[in-house]
């Protein structure tokens, strides 16, 4: 039954449009705490894009400006000005002045909230970058990536990070036994406790690796959400709609980028190879047919930039590869 529970209940259940059946669902759903933290981050999504007031602010303006004019008698020419203790108090309209201006600025300390809250780390084309967390976890984020963190250290539940594009991680154990969760835009998160793994997370689909221990992997596959625990050297590949497909890939992440600029291919096709292309320097890779696209590259070697990429690509398959600015075109002539 808690297969049930996802994002689309959980929304209807905010516009309270859900059954008593739905709501005790959704109770019983909550007593899990992942459950109930996911709750709570769906109900922060949910109040971003349905405001409940929104503030009419240009007519307040008018209010406050229209105030002042009528109040800037001290120092005009012709008065006589007399210090005398005045206690005033003021009329409901300037309180309703007040009120807006509190109201306006309210959704702006929302949104200024996670800023604060988290520390995001980027990398560029071509940029690899270590990072070291504060529970002492190692992560290696891959080039054209980006990595939410808490800015202050992990809560006492679960220890949370938000991953777009790919990154590989070595995971420490605490003695609390603390998961460890990366979370994606896919709606796919991987749940550790004491592990190393790689996830991969672009427009196109999700990837996930368990080079050491033991992960268990929650993906949202139409209005079911499902579960996946993996073993050391599974590889899980979900596209656009999580579709998953599962295999065994031995030790090595297909094309991840090390940090002495290493590449692995592990049959490996072109058309894989473009989109770390694309995905890694922000290049526009054609090949010339599909043929082409489904030969693979076996091997590992190490590129300092991404001409040495390509070179080796087009001597291992010996093709030619020509490229003009961020622009590449592969063919076998």
């Amino acid at each position: 039954m808690e297969s049930e529970v996802n994002k689309e209940l959980i929304f209807s259940h905010f516009e309270r449009n859900t059954s008593p059946l739905q709501r005790e669902l959704i109770a019983s759903w909550l007593q899990t705490p992942a459950h109930e933290e996911q709750y709570y981050e769906w109900l922060e999504e949910w109040e971003m894009t349905h405001p409940q007031y929104l503030a009419r602010t240009e007519e307040a303006v008018a209010k406050f400006t229209g105030f002042m004019a009528s109040n800037q008698h001290a120092g005009a020419p012709g008065h006589e000005t007399t210090t005398v203790p005045v206690v005033r108090t003021w009329p409901v309209r300037q309180w309703l002045v007040a009120a807006s201006v509190l109201l306006l600025l309210a959704p702006c300390a929302w949104l200024l909230r996670k800023p604060v809250m988290y520390q995001t780390y980027t990398t560029a084309y071509g940029e690899t970058r270590p990072i070291q967390l504060a529970d002492g976890s190692k992560v290696m984020l891959s080039a054209n990536s980006s990595l939410r963190v808490p800015r202050w250290g992990f809560g006492v539940r679960t220890r949370e990070v938000e991953l777009a594009g790919e990154a590989s991680f070595s995971i420490v154990h605490t003695p609390d036994d603390q998961t460890f969760a990366v979370k994606t835009a896919n709606n796919v998160t991987v749940v550790v406790l004491g592990t190393e793994f790689s996830v991969f997370a672009r427009k196109r689909g999700a990837r996930v690796q368990l080079n050491k221990g033991k992960v268990q992997l929650n993906y949202q596959q139409g209005r079911s959400t499902r579960q996946l625990t993996m073993k050391p050297g599974d590889l899980v590949t979900l596209d656009r709609q999580n579709r998953m497909q599962l295999r065994n890939a031995g030790h090595s992440l297909p094309g991840i980028i090390s940090t002495d600029k290493r590449f692995v291919f592990d049959e490996t096709s072109l058309q894989e190879v473009a989109y770390l292309l694309e995905d890694n320097y922000g290049l526009e890779v054609t090949i010339s047919d599909q043929a082409l696209a489904e030969r693979v590259l076996m091997g590992s070697f190490r590129a300092d930039n991404v001409d040495q990429l390509l070179q080796s690509i087009s001597e291992l398959l010996d093709i030619t590869v020509v490229r003009q600015g961020n622009k590449v075109r592969i063919s076998d002539q």
